[in-house]
């Protein structure tokens, strides 16, 4: 009764028996001779078949066909049949469970071995298909040989069974009951390459790439779409919230012809960036090969916020050196793309993702212990075994980007402390948004313990001045070497990060006697010294002197200048 309920609206023609074909041999399986041999067989036609009194075998020895639980003997058009031997039910192997479709059918046969005995590894035998009335349908003699595993598969299945119409599967254990590895399917549109061009790519510009659209079905194919994605989350498909693009084609593309484009990322993200391309037609048999995914990393030329803040080169004895980073930008950074490097070394900031936030503080070094030697809190801490020794004198400091573009640099010596100090006194920055290369940005700690660890600096600036300013002290001032008064000190204060400075000493005449800077990088502010001399070492006449002040921009154009009387005296 469940076979007539199945035929209910179907007309079996005895004809269409000619319509079903061989299509794979497992002889040598991976998995257990006696039960994970089978045989698949395919409907060719347009009509069912109904597949009672049906017999498999090796020419020696032939088995009915039977059917199992549920499955029926009709093998619709279109569809495959896998025949299983019975011992594949009775030993409960499950080797082929997950592979067979559930819209295969699968069937087993009234004896428990294929053929007589089983199929031979060791001798090519020839397969048979016989219909009901013991006609002989299909031969096909396989080809020993295979990778255990590896089935015969036919390539062409609308042709002969010759021997070049068959090959080796390229998949393990097969394809039973779906499409053969070998078998070219009607439709398959491809992306066979994609590229990207270029090295050096940059956050927020593009990302230009070329990639290969290829017909690799029977037919022509027309409209078709491909689509741009960042596959952030890495299961190699375009979701809906990381598509970049999608661009509609219309054109015939007719089988083996390929498509190149060329096209680019627009406005590309930092870091490690998943790109991701993907094309889309109608009845595509291979979702395998329409997605192609590579990453590249994405660094920024402008830099980032992130900055070195503190640094300890000279700790006390038995206490560990360390640099203090700062994040002064107004995103969370990722530390997994940062690098630290001085003079001799490099190495990684953080393994793995570790964000950093606006206004936040790292503390880098290679001693865990340092948590127990400075007041800093443990999450702060980020330790690499391979973190540099620092030099006392001299040294330089940067940090990299994931492609190495230098971030922050501090090329600091002893003498940047500007005062004597003990072991134990770091070197902090003056502001995070100075300029770390210059010398006027940095100064000695004046905190109790020696250094801020993880907060904020003990020399903080925090502002700068709305106008340029020029202070002279002592004015007037008595070069004439008594130890009272022999120097004038020039502060300089300039309401921007960093300039170039000139700075000059006129006699009333107008007359250049002394160049103190010229074109010197500074800070917002500085310090400069003036001992009474001209420029040929002479003690200068006694009278008044102009200190002529000119800040330059990055063009060495003149954007602030001050001028100050400086009076020089005797007594």
């Amino acid at each position: 009764m469940r076979v007539l309920s199945i035929l209910v609206g179907l007309t079996i023609f005895s004809g269409a028996s000619a319509q079903v074909i061989l299509t794979e041999v497992m002889f040598d399986p991976a998995g257990p001779e006696a039960s994970d041999e089978f045989v698949e067989i395919y409907n060719l036609g347009s009509e069912p078949v109904d597949l009672s009194g049906w017999q498999v075998g090796d020419g020696t020895g032939f088995d009915n066909l039977a059917e199992t639980p549920g499955s029926g003997l009709i093998l619709q058009a279109q569809q495959y049949a896998v025949i299983l031997d019975l011992d594949y039910f009775l030993d409960s192997s499950s080797t082929y469970n997950a592979l067979i479709p559930p819209e295969a059918l699968i069937l087993t046969i009234e004896g428990t071995t294929l053929g007589s005995g089983g199929l031979s590894n060791s001798t090519a035998e020839t397969v048979m298909l016989l219909n009901a009335a013991q006609d002989t349908v299909q031969r096909y003699l396989y080809s020993i040989g295979n990778t255990p595993g590896y089935s015969d598969e036919k390539i062409e299945l609308a042709e002969d069974n010759s021997p070049a119409n068959w090959g080796d599967s390229r998949r393990l254990h097969g394809t039973p009951g779906s499409r053969n590895t070998l078998t070219r399917p009607v439709f398959d549109l491809a992306i066979t390459r994609f590229e990207l061009l270029g090295t050096a790519l940059a956050a927020g510009g593009n990302a230009p790439f070329e990639m290969v659209i290829k017909n690799l079905g029977r037919v022509v194919i027309g409209d078709f779409r491909w689509e741009t994605f960042y596959d952030w989350n890495h299961n190699r498909l375009p979701d809906e919230d990381e598509i970049q693009g999608i661009t509609l084609y219309s054109a015939f593309l007719q089988p083996d012809d390929s498509l190149e484009i060329a096209e680019e990322f627009r406005n590309i993200p930092f870091g490690e960036v998943p790109f991701g391309v993907a094309v889309w037609v109608n009845a595509d048999e291979d979702s395998g090969n329409n997605v192609m995914v590579t990453s590249a990393l994405v660094d920024n030329p402008a830099g980032v916020g992130l900055v070195i803040n503190e640094i300890m080169f000279e700790p006390e004895t038995g206490l560990a050196e360390w640099v203090e980073l700062y994040n002064r930008g107004s995103e969370p950074f990722n530390l997994r793309y940062l690098f630290f490097a001085d003079a001799r070394d490099t190495i990684a900031v953080s393994a793995g993702d570790d964000f950093l936030e606006p206004g936040g503080f790292i503390v880098l070094g290679g001693d865990s212990a340092i948590a127990g030697q400075y007041p800093v809190a443990p999450e702060q801490l980020r330790v690499s075994p391979r973190f540099p020794a620092l030099n006392n004198d001299v040294d330089d400091l940067r940090l990299l980007g994931p492609t190495f573009i230098t971030y922050d640099r501090v090329n600091y010596s002893e003498d940047w402390y500007g005062r004597e100090v003990e072991p134990g006194t770091s070197l902090e920055k003056l502001n995070p948004a100075f300029n770390g290369q210059i010398k006027q940005n940095w100064a000695a700690s004046a905190a109790p313990g020696g250094s801020t660890p993880g907060r904020e600096n003990s020399l903080l600036i925090t502002a700068l001045p709305a106008q340029g300013q020029l202070q002279i002290t002592p004015n007037p001032f008595s070069p004439d070497g008594d130890g009272v008064d022999d120097f004038a000190a020039i502060y300089v204060q300039l309401p921007v990060e960093t300039a170039f400075i000139n700075l000059r000493i006129f006699d009333t005449r107008g007359r250049m006697i002394r160049r103190l800077a010229d074109g010197e990088p500074a800070a917002s502010r500085g310090q400069f010294v003036w001992d009474g001399k001209d420029e040929q070492g002479r003690i200068a006449r006694i009278g008044a002197y102009v200190c002529l002040l000119e800040g330059l921009n990055a063009e060495r154009q003149v954007h602030i200048g001050l001028k100050k009387v400086i009076i020089l005296v005797k007594k």
